[in-house]
């Protein structure tokens, strides 16, 4: 799998995975939060299917979609997590002090109070990286979770690295 990204000047970002069973997938992120998705059909100019999602959606969406363990709780305690709770991706620039270190070694989670869940790498992703073993390299975006003082901590930590 591979993810293309684009900048687009005072909207935001553009992501295209080329998907295994044809067609792409793509997906803008608005500097507002929103999110764009499309389905689109190798074949085709136009969209096969398409929909856009809030901030918040495109937060429980990506909580599935990374296997983290789902618990139903209450809307009022479901409500106050979204509200605590940031997962970040984070694209580690060449010169980060991450570079080359395991997360282990870092000591990111005591440092920051950030969990690494999941690293993507060449376009593959990584879920639950080995602590231990897993050398972070440059171009690796790591999906982060933790609140925003935590995330703040993490960005000055690591360095050159960007969300």
């Amino acid at each position: 799998m591979r993810i293309k990204e684009t900048e687009l000047p005072g909207v935001g970002k553009k992501y295209t995975i080329e998907l295994e069973e044809g067609g792409q997938l793509t997906v803008i992120i608005h500097n507002t939060g929103r999110r764009e998705i499309y389905l689109m059909d190798e074949d085709d100019d136009e969209p096969v299917c398409s929909f856009s999602l809030t901030e918040e959606e495109a937060r429980e969406l990506g909580f599935l979609l990374a296997g983290t363990h789902y618990q139903t709780v209450g809307t009022e305690k479901m409500q106050l997590l979204m509200k605590e709770i940031v997962m970040e991706w984070v694209k580690v620039g060449e010169n980060s002090n991450f570079v080359g270190k395991t997360i282990a070694e870092l000591e990111i989670r005591k440092k920051t109070g950030v969990s690494i869940i999941a690293i993507i790498r060449d376009g593959t992703m990584i879920p639950s990286p080995d602590p231990q073993k897993e050398r972070i390299k440059p171009g690796d975006v790591l999906i982060v979770v933790g609140t925003r003082e935590q995330l703040i901590k993490f960005l000055e930590l690591c360095g050159d690295c960007h969300t």
